[in-house]
């Protein structure tokens, strides 16, 4: 390769470069937990940021690339931009801003370090500091290659909740593609020196491209996997929700149809209580007692304003008769409006399903107990749901609270984990405690911002 076609190739990869931060800026600051509502006017502002930024750091790198402040600049103009974007267009939090802050700043890290490392290295071998279009251009290549893995691992970083179900060696092997590509592009351009002179540069960036789409393809594979297994366990958690739901409406269409004979003995219950009260009063009270345990039977508790909440809270108190259990409810006004319906599931039928079949496992009919506690305290949701549990069991939970420091599995095994990663997703937190064959289970729900 000649020294013209060097030098044209110089020019290409500077466009390029500035193509490849803008693009990873932008898959960052999109791929990121983001507030503000994406509607269309919002997405207009992106656009016009991305162009913005790209254009800025084009023009930078063009008018200062003889300039020695060069690689002061623009991490600068890095740094303020995506913060600029990341805070008035994705999300105003602080730990956000902060890594709009961190991940330029990281960009620009590996740009210089990777300068250096090359400049060094040609350096260490030719045994002379001299602009080379040769050298220059091994950097541009390597520098974007750094720059599209270095997006990559944040992504995955910031996104860890989405691969919960990837954990350990397996997760850290992720990884290793992008550091044995790094490896393999380094010790390709340092012994292709040769042929590069002779043949030219073209075959060594087709490779080097392949490596890159070959990494982009197994964080795909890898991001596909883990939402498919998501999936699977949300279209489980929707056919519960869905037998739920049919159950509870099969029992209002049988308890209207019951109550249709009720009303129509009514006159018959009424003029038999008039002729009772008239020859025993006491009998008469006795009567109208059993009428009332009828007309409760018919009745569906609105425990609060959530209809998924209701539903749930009605089978599970049906659940709890039947097993001799009983069930304690007591609801202030609480506001989960904000929360997805799979996810009440996931949170309420879980834990109550634990407090059935522990509270069901004690040997004597009165120690079945379950009171259920909600209310609203300083915009927080707070519940409090505690059953009883017999000794033997108490004693098992004790040794599955001493395992899950190790694998984070505790009371009832996955169940528990499940509402714990679900309430994660909306700030919420989850505490435990056991004592003298009680169980407690404490939750804490961030209320709807702006409500």
């Amino acid at each position: 390769m000649n020294w013209v076609e060097s030098a044209m190739w110089n020019e290409i990869l500077g466009i390029t470069e500035s193509i490849v931060i803008t693009l990873c800026t932008w898959y960052f600051l999109s791929h990121t937990r983001y507030l503000i509502p994406a509607s269309n006017e919002t997405r207009v502002y992106r656009c016009a940021m991305l162009f913005l930024y790209w254009s800025g750091f084009a023009a930078i790198s063009y008018v200062l690339r003889d300039n020695s402040y060069l690689n002061l600049i623009l991490p600068v103009f890095m740094i303020v931009m995506t913060m600029a974007a990341g805070y008035s267009l994705y999300n105003r939090g602080h730990i956000y801003l902060f890594y709009y802050f961190l991940f330029p700043a990281t960009i620009a890290a590996g740009q210089i370090f990777i300068s250096y490392l090359v400049l060094g290295y040609m350096s260490s071998r030719w045994g002379t500091l001299i602009f080379d279009y040769y050298l220059a251009n091994v950097t541009l290549i390597i520098r974007q290659l750094t720059e599209i893995l270095l997006t990559g691992v944040w992504v995955i970083l910031l996104n860890r909740r989405k691969y919960e179900d990837v954990k350990g060696i397996r997760f850290a092997g992720l990884f290793l593609p992008p550091a044995v590509s790094a490896f393999i592009i380094f010790s390709l351009i340092c012994i292709g020196n040769v042929y590069m002179q002779m043949y030219g540069i073209f075959l060594i960036i087709l490779d080097i491209l392949f490596l890159v789409v070959m990494n982009l393809y197994i964080w795909y594979l890898f991001s596909y996997q883990s939402k498919n297994k998501k999936l699977k366990a949300e279209l489980e958690i929707r056919k519960n929700q869905s037998e739920m739901q049919y159950q509870y409406y099969e029992r209002v269409e049988q308890q209207y149809q019951s109550s249709r004979k009720m009303i129509h003995d009514m006159r018959n219950h009424l003029q038999a209580i008039e002729t009772l009260k008239a020859q025993d009063a006491s009998k008469a009270k006795e009567y109208m007692k059993d009428i009332h345990q009828i007309l409760d039977s018919f009745t569906l508790v609105d425990y609060t304003d959530n209809r998924m909440l209701n539903i749930i809270l009605n089978e599970k108190a049906r659940a709890a008769k039947e097993q001799g259990i009983v069930m304690d409810i007591r609801i202030g006004e609480i506001g989960l409006s904000h929360i997805r319906d799979m996810d009440i599931t996931t949170i309420f039928a879980n834990l109550l399903d634990n407090a059935l079949e522990a509270a069901g496992e004690a040997e004597e009919e009165t120690k079945r107990r379950i009171q259920i506690r909600m209310d609203t305290f300083h915009d927080f949701v707070v519940v409090r749901i505690q059953n009883t549990v017999s000794a033997d069991v108490l004693q098992k939970r004790a040794g599955e609270r001493r395992e899950e420091r190790k694998s984070r599995k505790g009371h009832m095994g996955i169940g528990l984990e499940n509402v714990r990663h679900t309430l994660e997703k909306y700030g919420g937190g989850i505490m435990t405690e056991m004592e003298e064959e009680l169980f407690t289970v404490n939750i804490t729900i961030p209320g709807e911002v702006g409500a």
